[in-house]
């Protein structure tokens, strides 16, 4: 029995000093109600309140699941889309349409099959499988060898209840030498674990370098590709570049330096919502045509168009007329900008709704003709800002791209100090052109960059520090009476069933703690995109180190250990060497909540993701109204999902450390941790292959995976700490101290992993971002190998001229074919033709791969899209 004399400490008197002028009366109370983790409700919890709180996740599980299943066969566009809406030569061979058909073959799919899809994707599959290979072997052992050892552990004094039995907390002090199994058992599974790093590193280690080495990877233009920062106003030229970087080996193939796009993009982004409003605006003149004929017509006119118009000479001329007071009339977006803000050294601009007109007393406008004018307006602009980029007149920022002849040279070039006059100092490799970060780029004052990061840095720390808050709260849903005295509007909760009443005070902060961690997770990535990285793969790089810091504070630390500011500040900061004792008396006791909080997150990810409910709600009610043309419509079915690995790896990163902590206290977590990674797996085995986009612009090259393993030490860190309280602190019936020795081994042990972590993160470190020169010849893998950028693919088909590769988009922009729907009358091409006659550069406008089907019943028409619009890239 776990028991530790304390000091008493003024509590109250501590909050308010902390507080200041914010104390109030509820939230002292609040805040210093319960000072112990609200996972602690959960403590002494019966296996059948367990499952009773389980039956409910598992039910709508598994009902979504069957809805998935019967599903899958018919929505294909939302099931199975990479089987169906990609360009030929990436589609899936679609899974057999039987109820439970995709079961077995997604399964069986092979670990390795996944390095066509990059290594941040093929390396997540084998973190998951490596994390449930670990838990089947050594959670099991410890099971076996732990359960029987806790459950026979009490005595005629005490006994712990519920769950408890199966833990470090049943052990009587009459039986308190019982340890020297966990103690055992804990040196296993830490040496088990080093072992698994290590293997797991070197693996790291020895696929990326042949993936990398790869003759399809080195032809690419990204693996020989730099961005390099900070260039001085005097090197700003290209020949002046390359006859700087001619020292490296291979020499200099291209040089691309970063212009200012700001006011080319404000005019391509006013271009591209004028084309969508001109579609538009001619969809609507259809529909309102179709409306407005007699409906003795309809079936007529659907008959010629599905014999695609074969007799539609036999229409009446007057048909056939363009009607102007049909075209919709509408209140113009308002662009303001673009701002330059010397203070963050950064230029915006920003529209506004047109509906704002209203208050300045304007008339509406044709939609079609104010698309057609605005066109013709940024037809000049954009032509004349092109013509200024040719002329090199457009300002130049201080980061330029650099290709080398060979991946060699870029290698080398990566890992030199290019100046000493701190000039040239910042270097990215394996850049990705969709991948840059421009408005970044653009920002070239450091010292306003180094403020920004630093205040981004300090709103994730208050972040992570000020959830406790919300995470309170949602432990006060466990504690009836509390919330009811604290909040007297939930008094009505008190005239609820019993059984009622304790699913939902066991189930309810299991979920509302999983959607505030949804919530967090885009503020996260919205706070980490502010801090100036130049890639969307840095940026990830980054999150994943704040997130899963994040995540293990506030999923397991907080609601583990101390729910009050003023315990945790108090114990930590007064008595440093008290953690293994706060450990040792809180860990035990939340073992329980795991089990129900890690099931029910795992069976509500599966279940939602499985079935897609948002897209599926989506596709049948809010798509049928934002399709509003061929183009949009097209767009929506091609653009597929696609995984965040920043965010996703910190997740099951803080699952497993959780996992490995309890792993000794509570062997039976392992079972659930089992269960989780299985679901997990087989999630992501499908929808990797079917429902994900295999495009991956932010693509690391597997650096996620190692900074993955390495967060695991956490949970090692937390597993040692708390074995050394619980052997320092139990004492036998005499009062003695029988594991003292035990005690201090186990501080040598984790000495010794710290250690082996930092030796081991300083040999495998530089393997994360260079690339070997010198070393056996690697094997060569899979040919498909993800996005390929060689010269003899379609990998720089983004532009016809590679001198644009590196070059903001804005610059490549072309106004695109018109794309209207066929009809049955050829409305739609006497459209094409008017705008065309308006605006020069609006041609090859065709309606070819669309077309609109008249609703005989709703007298309305929708559009069906069969081909990718004219000049499709």
């Amino acid at each position: 029995m776990l028991t530790i004399e304390t000091d008493h400490f003024d509590y109250n008197e501590l909050t308010k000093v902390y507080l200041g002028g914010l104390h109030l009366s509820r939230l002292d109370q609040f805040l210093n109600t319960s000072q112990t983790g609200f996972a602690h409700s959960s403590s002494g919890t019966e296996v059948t309140t367990l499952l009773k709180g389980l039956f409910t996740a598992v039910s709508i599980c598994m009902l979504q699941l069957l809805f998935f299943c019967l599903l899958r066969p018919t929505i294909k566009n939302i099931y199975q889309p990479r089987c169906y809406y990609v360009p030929v030569r990436e589609r899936m061979e679609p899974l057999p349409d039987g109820l439970f058909a995709w079961v077995m073959p997604t399964i069986k799919y092979n670990t390795s099959y996944y390095l066509s899809m990059g290594l941040d994707t093929y390396f997540f599959i084998r973190f998951v499988s490596v994390l449930l290979l670990f838990f089947m072997v050594v959670g099991n052992l410890n099971l076996l060898v732990l359960v029987p050892v806790n459950w026979t552990g009490s005595s005629l004094q005490y006994s712990a209840t519920g769950m408890d039995k199966l833990s470090v907390s049943n052990i009587a002090a009459s039986k308190v030498h019982r340890l020297n199994f966990h103690f055992v058992m804990c040196l296993f599974t830490v040496a088990m674990f080093q072992w698994l790093i290590v293997y797991e590193l070197n693996s790291f280690v020895k696929i990326r370098h042949s993936y990398l080495s790869s003759i399809t990877h080195q032809a690419s233009i990204i693996a020989r590709t730099l961005l390099i920062s900070n260039i001085p106003d005097d090197l700003k030229d290209s020949d002046k570049l390359i006859d700087l970087f001619s020292v490296v080996p291979g020499g200099v193939n291209t040089i691309w330096l970063s212009y200012d796009s700001t006011h080319m993009s404000f005019l391509t982004a006013q271009a591209m919502n004028a084309m969508d409003y001109l579609e538009k605006a001619q969809v609507l003149y259809l529909k309102e045509y179709y409306a407005k004929k007699d409906s003795k017509y309809t079936p007529w006119l659907q008959k010629i168009l599905l014999k695609n118009r074969k007799h539609s000479d036999q229409m009446p001329k007057d048909h056939c007329k363009y009607e102007p007071s049909l075209i919709p009339q509408f209140y113009p977006p308002i662009y303001q900008g673009p701002f330059h803000m010397p203070v963050i050294d950064r230029t915006i601009w920003f529209s506004l709704p047109g509906i704002l007109r209203i208050f300045s007393f304007q008339s509406r406008v044709s939609m079609i003709e104010w698309a057609l004018t605005t066109l013709n307006y940024l037809e000049k602009e954009i032509e004349q800002e092109k013509t200024r980029l040719a002329e090199s007149k457009l300002p130049i920022h201080n980061k330029f791209f650099i290709e080398f002849n060979d991946q060699i040279g870029a290698s080398i070039a990566s890992q030199c100090l290019l100046s000493y006059q701190g000039t040239l100092d910042l270097c990215l490799t394996e850049v990705h052109p969709k991948d840059v970060l421009w408005g970044n780029i653009a920002s070239r004052n450091s010292y306003l960059l180094l403020i920004e990061n630093y205040v981004v840095t300090l709103f994730l720390i208050i972040i992570t520090v000020l959830y406790i808050i919300p995470v309170s709260f949602i432990g006060l849903l466990s504690q009836m009476p509390l919330i009811t005295q604290l909040l007297p509007f939930f008094k009505w909760l008190e005239n609820i069933p019993d059984k009622a009443r304790d699913t939902i005070s066991h189930l309810l902060p299991s979920i509302l703690l999983s959607l505030l961690t949804e919530i967090m997770m885009k503020v996260f990535r919205t706070l980490s995109a502010l801090k100036g990285m130049q890639t969307g793969a840095s940026t990830e790089a980054n999150l994943q180190h704040w997130y899963f810091a994040f995540l293990f504070v506030q999923q397991f630390i907080v609601i583990t250990i101390l729910a009050s500011i003023s315990v945790i500040v108090k114990q930590v900061v007064d008595k440093p060497t008290s953690i293994p004792i706060l450990l040792a008396l809180n860990l035990p006791k939340a073992a329980t909540f795991f089990f129900q909080y890690l099931t029910v997150k795992a069976l509500t990810f599966c279940g939602n993701n499985f079935l897609r409910i948002h897209q599926l709600v989506f596709h049948l009610t809010i798509y049928k109204f934002l399709d509003s043309t061929p183009r949009r419509k097209f767009a929506r079915l091609t653009h597929l999902t696609r995984v965040k690995w920043g965010t996703t790896y910190p997740v099951y990163s803080v699952y497993s450390s959780i996992g490995l902590v309890y792993t000794i206290i509570s062997p039976l977590i392992s079972v659930f941790i089992i269960f989780v990674l299985c679901l997990v797996l087989v999630y992501y085995k499908y929808s990797l292959k079917f429902i994900y986009s295999h495009v991956n612009e932010s693509e690391t090259n597997g650096k996620l995976y190692p900074v993955a393993l390495l967060h695991l030490y956490t949970g090692i860190y937390c597993l040692e700490c708390c074995m050394i309280g619980i052997l320092f602190l139990l004492k036998n019936e005499r009062g003695e101290c029988p594991l003292i020795v035990q005690g201090y081994l186990m501080c040598i042990t984790f000495l010794s992993t710290v250690f082996f972590h930092y030796t081991l993160y300083k040999k495998y470190s530089r393997y994360f971002s260079y690339l070997p020169i010198i070393a056996d010849k690697p094997e060569n893998l899979s040919k498909k190998q993800g996005p390929d950028f060689s010269e003899n693919s379609n990998g720089d088909s983004y532009y016809s001229d590679k001198k644009l590769l590196y070059l903001h988009n804005s610059f490549t922009y072309e106004y695109p074919p018109l794309w209207l729907p066929l009809d049955p009358l050829g409305i739609s091409e006497m459209q094409i033709d008017y705008a065309e006659s308006k605006v020069n550069t609006l041609r090859g406008g065709q309606t070819k791969g669309a077309i609109i089907k008249l609703d005989n019943y709703f007298q309305t028409i929708q559009i069906k899209v069969s081909e990718a619009p004219p000049g499709y890239k």
